[in-house]
């Protein structure tokens, strides 16, 4: 009797690690799909994390219930590396050799402003500052009065080369470029958005053109409320029909933002190509609010090196309030650089956004 309930377990655990890894591996390639087309599903790539929590809990059992059957779950987390890799990647430390660009990239929240008097020293601001990066990109700079005139005059004395730029009502959209280097060039990407956008700049990197690409793609639209109905959909997925009609609710969201999103990201996919194939060397930086595993993502990726991904270790989160937690900030390169030591800081909660950075060294191709 209980030999045949022992092996009534192992099939059955057999069949769901089995399934698991068929999740795993769907999930992990839904950044295949058109947003248009998908709306719903395009935005699975949310829910990896606990898809590839599940397949390592298999790992586990079978470590200590069946060792033979390991090779279940080791087969499947081989099978889906490359989703994994893009996740949660994990790379050997090496140091960022000399005469690196370090390159920030930030969502600044308005530098949380309504938090800090305007003669106060901003925590944000004195961050950036005490960075040393050469190039920093910063999204939803929006300020305004003293405490505009504090910050920007910190950052005119900090960086000789600098951009502010603002969409008129009523996205009222700001972002900011701050440089070591000479600014060109700059260009408005031109895509449909009530409030986001995407500028481009020529700088001069030691007599080298490189394009510099600063976004802030379609946010999602989510209410607190709606923030905490995805963290109680997390938590208790199955509990109720007020999860059930909050979850829809929160779906019906994301795929209309990833909808809009997709044919922004398409923009500037096709200007970068268009920069690369004049043998430009390109960096771009920006809040994508998306996953890892998405459209965006990908559709960058297809032309550009994640830094993160090349050089960085772990999940990454740089989204980090309302029990979403995920990697939505990015910074790319084209093969001219190497990137090293990608970092997202978590020292700095000022924000609802922690700040990405790398060290790029500039390696011609020609």
């Amino acid at each position: 009797m209980f030999r045949k309930i022992k092996s009534t377990v192992y099939w059955i655990a057999l069949v769901a690690n089995i399934v698991a890894i068929v999740a795993l591996l769907l999930v992990g390639n839904v950044d295949r799909l058109q947003p248009a087309e998908h709306p719903w599903l395009s935005n699975f790539g949310l829910g990896f994390p606990i898809v590839l929590a599940i397949n390592l809990l298999f790992l586990v059992f079978w470590a200590v219930f069946r060792f033979k059957t390991i090779w279940l779950p080791l087969l499947g987390l081989l099978i889906c590396y490359v989703p994994i890799r893009k996740y949660t990647p994990f790379n050997i430390k090496k140091e960022h050799p000399v005469r690196s660009i370090k390159v920030l990239s930030y969502n600044v929240f308005m530098f949380a402003i309504w938090d800090f008097d305007p003669d106060e020293t901003n925590p944000i601001v004195d961050y950036i500052l005490k960075s040393n990066a050469d190039i920093v990109c910063l999204q939803e700079t929006d300020v305004y009065g003293k405490h505009q005139d504090n910050i920007y005059k910190a950052f005119r004395k900090a960086y000789p080369y600098h951009d502010f730029v603002s969409m008129p009502a009523p996205g009222c959209q700001h972002m900011m470029l701050l440089s070591r280097y000479p600014i060109l060039k700059k260009e408005q990407i031109k895509y449909k958005s009530a409030g986001n956008i995407s500028f481009a700049y020529l700088i001069n990197y030691n007599n080298q053109e490189v394009l510099v690409v600063n976004n802030h793609f379609e946010s999602n639209h989510l209410s607190e409320a709606d923030k905490q109905g995805y963290k109680d959909m997390v938590r208790a997925p199955f509990e109720g029909s007020t999860t059930k009609t909050g979850s829809e609710r929160i779906l019906d969201k994301l795929g209309r933002a990833a909808i809009t999103r997709a044919p922004q990201v398409d923009a500037v996919a096709a200007y970068v190509k268009k920069h690369l194939d004049k043998k430009i060397p390109v960096i771009l930086c920006g809040d994508f609010n998306d996953n890892p595993i998405s459209y965006a993502h990908k559709t960058i990726a297809n032309h550009l090196t994640d830094a993160y991904i090349a050089s960085g270790n772990g999940p990454g989160v740089s989204y980090h309030q309302s029990g979403m937690y995920v990697r939505i900030d990015n910074i790319f390169c084209s093969d001219d650089f190497e990137p090293y030591e990608a970092k997202v800081d978590n020292k700095i909660p000022t924000s609802d956004h922690y700040p990405i950075y790398v060290w790029l060294k500039y390696r011609p191709k020609y």
